[in-house]
């Protein structure tokens, strides 16, 4: 059976307890927070920078890993004896990090062209943990003993049938970061209407609004209701706001009593493009 390596970016807001259990390289993202460096995941608190976001006068800035990041994984990985990585990353229409990611496979091959490991780099087509659930598949499937381009192909069609869906809280984050228009923006928040955001097939889209944060969860459970029969996992993340990560948990429960999910905090990418008290939440639909 090949010995395969996963990697991922902490654009996943993949859990640290969830990457050491399945022995994942996470390779972070950076953000500049009132001129101080911070290192996505590795040192990041996110209560702590989510009631910074709240008061903070200008959004932090990001950056993707470098090349570099990725090739001294690759060369590591290398001498340790792998036949195989695995790399997902964030959506190419997203993040620049695929393109990183990508170069650094090119140079590697290029410098090392006698090694016999190669190299997988993965556009998720999306973001947060829509890329955890490919990696436990795709994880699951190597365990199985399933060859790489098996995994690899099954990556791809589950990638077709997942739906991500942001609840958004506070709209200055998408007013900001240039998704909705200032007088679009100063109205909605006028009226307390909180759009949904889907993240489907590298698309971004706006398919509903919500009048408040209760009519909110119920459209996301609608949506889970609708796509999903009770034997799909849902995964919630949320920008400092467990409470409302259980609260539709809770509410899709109402009819799904056996449900399945998992809960994790937003890194600082994610939690920094939806804002502060946003949730989301993601499946691979089976209807």
């Amino acid at each position: 059976m090949d010995k395969i390596k996963f990697m991922i970016d902490s654009g996943s807001d993949i859990s640290k307890e969830v990457a050491q259990a399945l022995n994942i390289e996470v390779v972070p993202l950076y953000r500049m927070i009132d001129g101080v460096p911070v290192v996505d995941y590795y040192d990041f608190n996110i209560d702590d920078y989510c009631n910074y976001l709240r008061t903070c006068k200008e959004i932090p800035s990001s950056s993707q890993p470098s090349p570099e990041d990725f090739l001294t994984r690759y060369e590591r990985f290398a001498q340790e004896g792998y036949d195989h990585i695995i790399c997902i990353t964030m959506s190419i229409y997203g993040s620049g990090t695929y393109n990183s990611a990508e170069l650094a496979r090119t140079m590697f091959e290029e410098q090392h062209p006698d090694s016999p490991m190669k190299i997988h780099v993965v556009d998720s087509w999306s973001c947060s943990l829509n890329m955890v659930m490919e990696l436990r598949l795709a994880h699951r499937m190597m365990e199985a003993g399933a060859a790489v381009n098996t995994i690899l192909e099954e990556l791809y069609r589950v990638r077709q049938r997942t739906n991500t869906y942001y609840l958004i809280d506070n709209l200055e984050f998408l007013i900001k970061g240039g998704r909705v228009s200032p007088l679009k923006g100063g109205i909605a928040s006028k009226l307390k209407i909180k759009p949904i955001v889907c993240v489907k097939n590298a698309q971004g889209s706006i398919p509903a609004n919500a009048m408040g944060y209760q009519n909110g969860l119920s459209k996301l459970a609608n949506f889970f209701w609708n796509d999903c029969t009770e034997e799909v996992e849902l995964y919630v993340a949320h920008a400092g706001c467990p409470d409302k990560a259980q609260a539709i948990v809770d509410k899709i429960r109402e009819k799904y009593q056996n449900l399945k999910y998992h809960i994790f905090p937003m890194l600082g990418t994610m939690s920094t493009q939806s804002g502060p008290d946003s949730i989301a939440i993601c499946y691979v639909k089976d209807k």
